[in-house]
């Protein structure tokens, strides 16, 4: 037993200093992991924007959001016009809900050009990466779905890449 709390025994003032300096930027970073942002270099998102301050209709608003995406299997670019049209009814009434309707429908129109030229490529390779197309379709549509049950639940979520991009010009 006496073994087991040697090395919380004081040490020279040198080697604390170390290792108070080492612990300095793990603890940052931990504090960053656990907001649960992507990144330990992404900030945490402003109070408006954070699904814990929204109400529990904005975060239902901000879940059809991102599921008005899977309009898109109903009418042509309707996974771009869903989250549109929250975005334009929601915009003025609450900050969330703004920001969850952008961060869908850009999401939504960057997967609709990555799925354009895999079909693009599909076509020139006679249907050799249309499995690659089918594939980033079902994980567009998984993630959406995704960060909605996210939302809901009232967790924070961001799609990688577009998240942090819209969260600049909200």
């Amino acid at each position: 037993m006496r073994d087991e709390q040697t090395p919380s025994q004081p040490q020279d003032d040198e080697t604390q200093d170390a290792g108070a300096a080492a612990a300095q930027p793990q603890d940052a970073g931990a504090g960053a992991g656990a907001a649960g942002m992507p990144g330990a270099e992404t900030p945490p998102l402003p109070p408006d924007l954070q699904a814990a301050n929204a109400s529990k209709d904005e975060r239902t608003w901000a879940m059809v959001a991102h599921l008005a995406a899977l309009a898109g299997f109903l009418i042509p670019f309707g996974n771009i016009l869903g989250p549109l049209i929250v975005w334009l009814v929601k915009r003025e009434e609450s900050a969330f809900v703004a920001y969850h309707a952008k961060q869908s429908m850009w999401f939504q129109i960057f997967t609709a050009i990555i799925l354009t030229v895999l079909f693009l490529l599909a076509f020139c390779t006679f249907g050799l990466t249309a499995l690659l197309g089918m594939a980033a379709w079902l994980g567009a549509v998984a993630y959406a779905i995704y960060g909605a049950i996210q939302v809901s639940g009232g967790k924070d979520f961001e799609y990688y890449w577009v998240g942090p991009w819209v969260r600049e010009s909200a």
